[in-house]
């Protein structure tokens, strides 16, 4: 299978949202395989697996709420690529 990444940007005015607590990265695998969160810092990772990654799961699932549709982000992102060349 292969590897999956999406890109969405937030809205122009974004209210607030658990991405603004921390990053994280969510990886989901097929079954039997679990979910495995990596919290990055400075001076190492901390790795999060099984049911403990639920609360990780559901912050992602608002994130992704308040992000623009995949489409719109690529605009977005052209958008402020071009304000930068100015």
């Amino acid at each position: 299978m292969p590897s999956r990444s999406t890109l969405s940007t937030a809205k122009k005015a974004p209210t607030a949202h658990p991405g603004l607590l921390g990053g994280f990265s969510l990886a989901t695998f097929a079954k039997p395989l679990s979910e495995v969160v990596v919290l990055e810092s400075l001076t190492g990772a901390a790795y999060v697996e099984g049911e403990n990654t639920a609360p990780y799961a559901l912050a992602f699932q608002h994130i992704q709420g308040a992000a623009l549709p995949v489409e719109d982000s690529l605009v977005r992102i052209a958008e402020m690529e071009e304000g930068l060349r100015k």
